[in-house]
């Protein structure tokens, strides 16, 4: 049996249970209801157990945040868990509070610029359409149109639910692209088209890149010294990306890395020069 703590709105309460906190999300939840009520188990629409892990503690949020909000966040969720399987649902209050203060900026006429939302798009593609339709629902549920950036910060919630990847962890890695993308411009005194399959392919191989430094998984074959050799511009713009991101993750890098790196340096160098 679940006991009622607070009744946030007809269609969201507190719960407690063997001595732990609930959400629980299911319409016309809390109407005719009252604190101290008991509810058998059932089946909700949604249960989430309530956890002090985010920067704000749950019990701020839960009691600040506008009950609509927690309902739109449960619903991007839902939608994300169809197309990504199990996630984590400790993301609820955390996607919550964004879209509240998303919001909140909206109104104010505030407009939040993200940096890094081509990266975003590009590293974590499955995650950005699903964020492209909460723009839907939070337009449909809360009246306000969301921008691309802001599309950018949800799909960070979403891929942090699905990878317990850090939110700020996540964001440290794009930048960690952009940043590399720019070397690679001034190194080899060029323009990278960012529609270009070249340049899909370079992020794609830096995030399966980042992914082994951040396992410390080795690769097997070393094309460090051919590429040093046969393609010397493209090596040192590697070389310099590669002592970077060490400096950022502070770890160190196997050399064999750059060789990698720098043939995909190439491949955009070469066409470029088509």
């Amino acid at each position: 049996m679940f006991e009622i703590t607070k009744i946030l709105n007809h269609n969201a309460i507190l719960v407690i249970k063997d001595q732990r906190e609930y959400l629980i999300l299911d319409k016309g939840i809390g109407f005719g209801k009252k604190v101290k009520d008991q509810i058998k188990n059932a089946s909700f629409e949604a249960v989430y157990q309530l956890q002090s892990e985010t920067k704000r503690g749950n019990k701020e949020i839960i009691e600040k945040i506008d009950p609509i909000f927690l309902e739109v966040a449960h619903q991007i969720l839902k939608h994300a868990s169809e197309k990504l399987g199990n996630l984590d649902h400790n993301i609820l209050l955390p996607l919550s509070d964004h879209i509240a203060f998303a919001i909140e900026r909206i109104k104010n006429g505030l407009i939040i610029s993200n940096p890094f939302t081509n990266e975003i798009r590009m590293l974590n593609p499955d995650e950005y359409k699903i964020a492209s339709i909460a723009k839907s629902i939070i337009q449909n549920r809360l009246g306000y149109e969301i921008n691309e950036d802001e599309i950018g910060y949800i799909t960070l919630h979403l891929h942090s639910a699905a990878t317990h990847e850090k939110v700020d962890e996540s964001m440290k890695i794009a930048m960690i692209v952009q940043e590399s993308i720019k070397t690679i411009e001034e190194k080899l005194n060029t323009s990278i088209n960012i529609h270009s399959l070249a340049y899909s392919r370079l992020l794609t191989h830096m995030k399966y890149m980042l992914a082994r430094i951040k396992t410390n998984e080795k690769l097997n074959l070393d094309m460090d010294e051919y590429v040093r050799t046969h393609f010397p511009l493209a090596y040192e713009a590697a070389e310099a990306i590669i002592i970077q991101i060490g400096k950022e993750l502070h770890r160190t890098i196997p050399r064999i890395e750059i060789g990698y790196l720098g043939l995909h340096i190439q491949r955009i160098c070469d066409i470029t020069k088509e």
